[in-house]
């Protein structure tokens, strides 16, 4: 079996390499490739043939297991693999879980019901919400228009009108 040394040697060299040398594949290789190589790793190092071992060796040996179970996370997926490509350019070897930039959440969309002030206001603004939502630009942009009077200092409501107007203008 395995020595000691080898394993913490091994667990700690794989710290500052690529996925691709962690499963021992060159950069174009293939998904299939991918997994081959993993498997093979996996059989060599998995924790669970070093139950009889001291508990340093079991350890080093699920570290390399770890590493390698990240790199075919990683290199399996296209879309993961070509982002890892880019980062590797720029020097970065590992993409630790968490790390990955995620999308900014979804603006919330307000209505103009939302952006009225004044109760007179929402009134105008529901109309406005409920005629747009049917296509109805024309008759919106009077209930808008209406909205805006009743609450004049509320430039988000002016803009939403603004927007309208532009929308109609660019109608046949």
């Amino acid at each position: 079996m395995a020595t000691r040394e080898t394993f913490l040697a091994w667990a700690e060299s794989l710290q500052d390499v690529s996925y691709y040398t962690v499963l021992r594949v060159p950069p174009d290789a293939t998904t299939a490739q991918v997994k081959e190589s993993f498997h093979g790793i996996a059989l060599r190092c998995h924790p669970d043939r070093f139950v009889d071992e001291p508990e340093d060796v079991c350890q080093a040996a699920g570290e390399v297991f770890k590493r390698a179970v990240e790199a075919y996370r990683v290199l399996s997926q296209p879309d993961l693999r070509a982002t890892y490509d880019e980062q590797l350019e720029h020097g970065k070897v590992r993409i630790v879980e968490g790390s990955m930039p995620t999308p900014p959440p979804p603006a919330v969309l307000r209505t103009l019901e939302d952006l009225a002030t004044s109760a007179k206001a929402k009134q105008f603004a529901r109309r406005a919400d409920l005629l747009l939502s049917v296509g109805k630009l024309d008759e919106a942009r009077v209930a808008l228009a209406s909205a805006c009077q009743d609450d004049p200092d509320n430039d988000e409501l002016k803009e939403r009108l603004d927007a309208i107007y532009e929308a109609m203008a660019l109608e046949p």
